[in-house]
């Protein structure tokens, strides 16, 4: 059987009639067996992101020889043995819920099993990381850490602030995740996680995605090379079992990445984010050679499966339960 591969951040169009099926095609091609889909960020509302969650759902399950909506972790079994592609939801920021930490529970129920605590910039519940003042988890925000684990949502500090993470994942009972962030110590911005987070994360049970994206990576044409640098830097410090994958990688095409980047209320000028051609994201073709690059180092097999997607099963098993809305899309 072929290693259980999940990619933990994939950004599909979400404009009205985009074609989900086709998105995905590069990581079908890739064999890719689980993929976690965004339906909400920055200034979005909970209203976009219901539109979304439904055009996603629809055409998910217009596909049943393709798809299959992963819910409960019985449903990776199916993944794998069916040869589908699994595919669930998250949502980055917790912006959208405005002041109605209930209002998770609706996202839960409807696929979504992550959601970012902010992003880039602070809202009710905790600061992003490009603000220069984090008080941390506001009164709101440790509701929303408890709702969450009360009903089996992840927890992802992501675009989150420093204080604000660290504030997650000491009251959190599950583990958490940095979805798709990279360690700070190789690439100095302020998206990325410095040593002491990702440590504090590991002590959750957590696993931390390491994306591919250049502003990230510190590497103007990255490559599968570049992304093994920051796996390996954090499995030597954290542990194998603690590192997974969330490229962040943009199914859209470099006007609509512009677009999207522009409003500096979420995108700040000064930190790389001004030129949206320089920008550049791997797609799923690194798997296979990252997983080269890991078994000439060393690794065993045990810890690039684990890298490749088991790290992030094992999170799910630990956190998701039954949804009230289960049954399949």
């Amino acid at each position: 059987m072929k290693p259980f591969t999940w990619d933990m951040h994939v950004a599909a169009p979400r404009r009205p009639g985009s074609d989900l099926y086709a998105a995905l095609a590069e990581y079908r091609d890739a064999g890719i067996s689980m993929v976690t889909v965004n339906v909400s960020d920055a200034g979005y509302t909970l209203e976009q992101a219901m539109r979304t969650i439904s055009s996603f759902r629809a055409q998910i399950a217009a596909k049943p020889e393709a798809f299959l909506f992963v819910q409960e972790p019985g449903d990776f079994e199916h993944v794998q043995s069916d040869a589908r592609m699994g595919i669930c939801f998250d949502v980055e920021g917790a912006l959208l819920l405005g002041e109605q930490v209930d209002a998770v529970r609706l996202l839960y129920d409807l696929g979504v099993r992550w959601m970012a605590m902010a992003y880039n910039r602070t809202n009710a519940f905790g600061a992003g990381c490009h603000e220069t003042i984090d008080e941390g988890l506001t009164p709101l925000g440790r509701a929303l850490v408890k709702t969450m684990d009360e009903i089996g949502m992840i927890k992802c500090c992501s675009h989150t602030g420093y204080r604000t993470a660290r504030d997650v994942f000491e009251m959190s009972t599950r583990p958490c995740i940095f979805s798709h962030s990279n360690p700070r110590a190789l690439a100095d911005h302020s998206r990325n996680v410095p040593d002491e987070l990702m440590k504090a994360l590991a002590q959750t049970g957590g696993v931390m995605g390491i994306n591919a994206v250049n502003l990230f990576l510190g590497a103007t044409r990255p490559t599968a090379d570049d992304v093994f640098r920051h796996v390996d830097y954090a499995v030597n410090l954290i542990g194998a079992e603690h590192v997974g994958l969330g490229l962040d990688h943009c199914v859209e095409t470099a006007h609509d990445l512009a677009e999207y980047i522009s409003d500096k209320a979420f995108w700040p000028s000064g930190n790389g984010y001004d030129d949206a051609a320089s920008i550049v994201i791997l797609g799923p073709e690194i798997f296979a050679p990252l997983s080269d690059r890991m078994r000439a180092a060393g690794y065993p097999e045990e810890s690039i499966r684990g890298v490749l997607g088991e790290n992030f099963r094992r999170v799910a098993r630990e956190v998701w339960k039954p949804s009230l809305l289960s049954s399949r899309a």
